[in-house]
């Protein structure tokens, strides 16, 4: 029998499970997902499995660039290590965690990515992306427009990152804050 490789076992940074538990909980059949930044598949695998226990049919799509962000260089080791992309890697551990069919890659950037879908047509978006306060301001001005009325756009590293802070504060009024992700609920 083939060892299934869950998310604890991928590198990566994941601390929110209640957030993707609480999405997946309140999510109709038939609702689409969008989780902005992905890595190397920690928490797209723990989403799309919490996903499928729900037994509801929701559609996940994954979107990163898979080259880590340009202003975190052990990113940017890791990717150099792996030949330019980490693509290849994330495939493989959503492949292990039996998850294939569930996730829906895009390889591109987050504001790129958002121009596939419809004006309120997304139930959930996650932004995890870059971090600079220019990339998340856009990100969020992307993906704002994409969510539902009474869907949801959040994102990680509330208080990590000043960057996050400042950008949500000055584009989303009220946020949530539960742990470490801001959300907004449109």
């Amino acid at each position: 029998m083939i060892s299934v490789k869950t998310y604890k076992n991928i590198p990566g940074w994941f601390d929110f499970p209640g957030v993707y538990d609480a999405a997946v909980d309140a999510a109709k059949s038939g609702s689409t997902f969008v989780e902005v930044g992905c890595w190397l598949g920690k928490s797209t695998i723990y989403l799309a499995s919490r996903i499928r226990r729900s037994k509801k049919k929701i559609k996940l799509y994954a979107v990163d660039t898979f080259k880590g962000s340009p202003n975190e260089k052990p990113m940017l080791a890791v990717v150099r290590q792996h030949r330019g992309s980490v693509f290849a890697a994330f495939r493989k551990n959503v492949r292990d965690a039996g998850v294939t069919r569930l996730v829906h890659p895009i390889v591109s950037t987050s504001v790129r990515a958002s121009r596939r879908f419809d004006d309120g047509s997304l139930d959930f978006v996650f932004i995890d992306a870059c971090h600079t306060y220019a990339a998340v301001k856009a990100d969020i001005s992307a993906w704002l427009p994409k969510v539902k009325p009474g869907g949801i756009l959040a994102g990680h590293d509330m208080g990590t990152y000043r960057s996050v802070a400042q950008a949500v504060g000055e584009l989303l009024v009220p946020v949530r804050v539960m742990e470490n992700c801001w959300i907004f609920i449109t």
